[in-house]
């Protein structure tokens, strides 16, 4: 079973909250509000452990899935439940939502849907462009091997799913979970107004990457 070494995976943690940075400037600007992306943990989980990360399995989230290419390939997800979701949609759309209060949207329209994913794609590619700038600044064999290969991290368009958090977690992390007994997630949590909301940005290399990255390095960083 090939893992993560601990020096490889402080590097890739800190590689990943360069993203954070901008991508809380990129949601502020969209939002109008004052916002903050952090990288919450890099963790190797079982699969069963990794499908229960957003919580109980048989819970509805909803999900922005994007394609990841460049230095990593993989998925992106921005995670949400109902709640917070339509909450997003009325800051965007005007509808006096608040957040810490109830907001007008009930249901997943046309407009509701085209918000949450048009959010997904300002924090995606803030943070996937705030990596790749940030590659130069690092040295490790990790940040060299990710340079080397592209520096340039694109999002595909996201996708908009509803569905139970087990199955959208299964989905994404399947490539991975074909190759590997372990599967390697990125989780970012976000604060609106120094609030704490329910969103939540999973990025999640596929087994090729993840194999690069392992064999890229075994020695521990200076």
């Amino acid at each position: 079973m090939m893992t993560l070494s601990q020096p490889q995976m402080e590097q890739l943690t800190e590689l990943f909250r360069c993203g954070a940075s901008d991508a809380s400037q990129a949601l502020s600007v969209w939002l109008g509000r004052h916002a903050s992306v952090c990288v919450d943990q890099l963790k190797q989980f079982n699969l069963e452990e990794a499908t229960d990360s957003l919580g109980p399995a048989d819970a509805t989230l909803c999900a922005c899935i994007m394609g990841v290419t460049g230095g990593i390939s993989g998925q992106m997800l921005f995670c949400f439940d109902d709640e917070s979701g339509l909450l997003l949609c009325d800051v965007l759309l005007g509808r006096d939502g608040v957040v810490g209060r109830d907001g007008v949207a009930t249901e997943w329209g046309e407009l509701e849907t085209s918000s949450a994913m048009e959010t997904a794609n300002i924090v995606g590619c803030a943070y996937l462009n705030s990596l790749a700038n940030a590659m130069p600044s690092f040295s490790s064999p990790v940040a060299d091997y990710l340079g080397k290969t592209s520096h340039v991290w694109v999002p595909t368009p996201p996708q908009f799913v509803r569905d139970f958090a087990a199955s959208i977690l299964q989905f994404a992390v399947m490539n991975q979970a074909a190759e590997f007994d372990t599967v390697l997630v990125a989780q970012t949590r976000f604060q609106i107004d120094d609030q704490p909301v329910a969103w939540t940005l999973l990025l999640i290399p596929d087994a090729n990457s993840l194999t690069s990255i392992i064999n890229s390095t075994t020695a521990p960083r200076p």
